[in-house]
């Protein structure tokens, strides 16, 4: 299960922004690289899992909002090859300290289960 998706980020941040991200080819295309995007969702869930292993069966039967949203700044923060601009960079560790009360126990998830 991936806690985000490509939908999510596009409409989060736009299919211009994810362009400019993921278009890395010797030949522009001007197009979204939807492999770039999987690679990026995929570190995300890794990170989140990792956070969330001990306190958490995994995979988790549905995507909290919480951790959907999570997944899309960090996934954001991995496409960028140069430094972020200010509010990703701000949101990227604002997530990384959510996931640390989330494996802390000082957060919980509203699942099923």
């Amino acid at each position: 299960m991936t806690y985000a998706t490509l939908d999510q980020l596009t409409d989060q941040y736009g299919a211009h922004m994810l362009v400019l991200l993921t278009d890395r080819g010797d030949v522009a295309t001007g197009e979204i690289d939807a492999e770039v995007v999987a690679r990026a969702l995929e570190d995300a869930d890794a990170l989140i899992d990792g956070f969330l292993k001990d306190r958490y069966a995994l995979p988790l039967a549905e995507v909290p909002v919480l951790l959907s949203k999570i997944a899309r700044r960090i996934a954001i923060w991995e496409l960028h090859r140069q430094k972020p601009d200010e509010k990703i960079e701000t949101d990227y560790k604002d997530a990384l300290a959510t996931l640390d009360r989330i494996g802390s126990g000082k957060i919980r998830l509203s699942i099923a289960g």
